[in-house]
């Protein structure tokens, strides 16, 4: 199974959309009820195999599309409160194109994926870009 990053994601909607443009007139309908949000427990530091300590992070999933076979679309949220993007669907779109499942993850520290209680000067040592 395919995973792609949004990076990844973007060069291949740029060169996918250029090739496809006027060969596809019309583009897929990505019904948002259709996500479904989960949490799951997360690693708090992926570095240090002694810490054992776990977090919930939020992610939304469809399968509208996807055929069992197609690639997995991730679209990771910046830095602000996740929701299924209504503003920014085309990845999705192209995503149908291509019988994607899709996953929507939430920034750990952002929205309700909170490793901890409070942002004291200890705790924020884990946001960072490792």
């Amino acid at each position: 199974m395919k995973v792609l990053s949004s990076f990844t994601l973007a060069a291949i909607t740029a060169a996918v959309c250029h090739a496809e443009s006027a060969a596809n007139d019309t583009w897929p309908e990505i019904d948002l009820s259709q996500f479904k949000e989960q949490k799951f427990r997360q690693k708090l530091d992926h570095f240090n195999f002694l810490d054992t300590r776990l977090y919930e992070q939020r992610f939304w999933t469809s399968e509208q599309y996807w055929d069992g076979t197609g690639p997995i679309f991730i679209y990771i949220c910046g830095e602000y409160r996740c929701s299924v993007p209504d503003t920014r669907l085309f990845p999705f779109m192209v995503g149908a194109e291509h019988n994607a499942r899709f996953v929507v993850l939430e920034h750990r520290f952002y929205g309700d994926s909170q490793p901890f209680d409070d942002w004291s000067l200890e705790n924020m040592a884990y946001l960072n870009s490792e």
